[in-house]
């Protein structure tokens, strides 16, 4: 299914593969011989997607962009990456020849460099940036710049760098607030970002409108 939201549309290349119960939304590009596994689910919001030549994204992914009043994270996956089935990317970058295996999860404003592996359930959380070549392995969790990986049972470390994220100030903008008020304030700005697709519209009879020059 492809989605025109806030009057901008999927572009995917011609050679391109897509399978019929992907979704793709609004700005949206896809290039040459990318492959878009069953379930896929690719939504722009507020800020534009790019896939890359060659990439592979298999089964049940979610890959989004975000962007609101104060924030903006568009999400960029070099090429040749494969994106392992049940991983989540949100607004950030991937460069080329990277592997994420089923279950990767990298958040807003992540880096990682080329040829980087993280392997089944690892996450790279915000504003982190691992160098090309790093390897976050099963379970393991990323913070930082540049990149500290930590064990999943290394809970004291992992609840220290989270607390240190101050993650509704860095990805909502809401300073200044008590904690209630700033999950209040957070939870109003992603209600009015998400509300905006009451206008989206169905594409029907979808063609690539793209050309060789992506």
């Amino acid at each position: 299914m492809h989605i025109e939201h806030q009057k901008k549309k999927p572009i995917i290349h011609l050679s391109a593969w897509v399978a019929s119960n992907a979704v793709i939304s609004g700005e949206v590009i896809v290039e040459e011989e990318v492959y878009i596994s069953y379930g896929a689910v690719i939504i722009a919001e507020g800020a534009p997607i790019h896939i890359k030549k060659g990439t592979i994204v298999m089964e049940n992914v979610v890959l989004k962009s975000s962007g609101g009043k104060t924030i903006s994270s568009p999400l960029l996956i070099e090429e040749h990456t494969l994106i392992g089935p049940y991983a989540y990317l949100i607004g950030c970058t991937i460069e080329k020849k990277c592997f994420l295996a089923a279950g990767a999860k990298v958040y807003n404003r992540a880096y990682i460099g080329e040829q980087s592996i993280i392997e089944i359930n690892g996450v790279v959380h915000i504003d982190t940036n691992l160098k090309a070549k790093t390897r976050v392995p099963i379970h393991h969790i990323a913070f930082g710049d540049p990149a500290k990986i930590y064990p999943p049972d290394d809970t004291r470390k992992i609840a220290k760098e989270i607390e240190s994220l101050n993650f509704l100030d860095t990805l909502f903008q809401v300073k200044d607030k008590s904690k209630d008020l700033k999950y209040i304030a957070a939870l109003e700005q992603y209600r009015y970002m998400l509300f905006n697709h009451k206008s989206d519209d169905i594409i029907k009879n979808f063609s690539s409108n793209s050309t060789d020059k992506l």
